[in-house]
């Protein structure tokens, strides 16, 4: 296991941790297995997506537009009540196939961070486990 810190800059951002978790992976000589990516956060989340062009804003639009702003019976902040429901819906976890030493994603697919009660600085926690 190991932990990795990622500051975000903004309320809302979109943070590519891909060559990131190359990095892990080429450092630990891993070769065949799965990488798992958790996120011990509530207000930010991990997903798989393209980086670049817009649509970073484009993803954050999406997440608005599907997830509304209701009245939030939040009692601690209701003001950031949306970012917990987002985190929970998208996700605090991915677990990927790692193959000959390299992390298996799309041609044009990157593992994100999606900062939702920004900036903060988020810790991350990667296990690399073989597979049997």
């Amino acid at each position: 296991m190991e932990t990795f810190q990622v500051k975000t800059k903004k309320l809302k951002d979109v943070v590519d941790l891909t060559s990131k978790l190359h990095s892990i992976i080429q450092k630990r000589e891993f070769q065949n297995g799965l990488c798992h990516v958790f996120l011990p956060h509530t207000t930010a989340t991990l997903t798989t997506g393209e980086i670049g062009e817009g649509t970073e804003e484009d993803f954050l639009e999406v997440a608005e537009k599907i997830i509304p702003q209701i009245r939030f019976r939040h009692a601690h902040d209701p003001s950031h009540a949306w970012s917990h429901m987002a985190g929970s819906l998208i996700g605090a976890s991915l677990t990927l196939p790692v193959i000959d030493g390299e992390l298996r994603v799309g041609t044009w697919q990157s593992v994100l961070l999606v900062e939702l009660d920004g900036p903060r600085e988020r810790q991350l926690v990667v296990g690399l486990a073989p597979v049997v």
